[in-house]
């Protein structure tokens, strides 16, 4: 519905080998990191959005996008990174990690 609202502005770069899709992570991981990318980024004709979604070397599912930021802040409780954290740790007993060096913002998500 995304590549749809945007039409040629946002894109998705998967690179996931198959013999890796046997690996799990909670229901509902990768929606609340993708909303958070359109509520929190301007994406236009001259803010084009490429989302990278990989396994890295550590067997984690890393999503990346390029820091675009609206001209006002977002209205959000600021809970979805906590939440998906929380359940991370009830469900995987592992922590996801998260990186910001203010150009992009990278979520890696441990696999089981």
């Amino acid at each position: 519905m995304m590549e749809i609202r945007f039409a040629n502005k946002l894109a998705y770069h998967i690179h996931i080998d198959q013999n890796v899709l046997d690996y799990t992570l909670p229901v509902l991981s990768i929606l609340p990191l993708l909303d958070n990318i359109v509520v929190h980024n301007t994406i236009d004709s001259d803010h084009k959005m490429v989302i990278d979604i990989y396994l890295n070397e550590n067997n984690e599912l890393v999503i990346s996008n390029p820091i675009y930021p609206k001209l006002t802040t977002a209205n959000t409780n600021g809970t979805g990174l906590k939440n998906l954290e929380s359940r991370f740790l009830l469900l995987l007993e592992k922590s996801i990690r998260v990186e910001d060096d203010g150009k992009t913002f990278t979520v890696y998500l441990p696999l089981k």
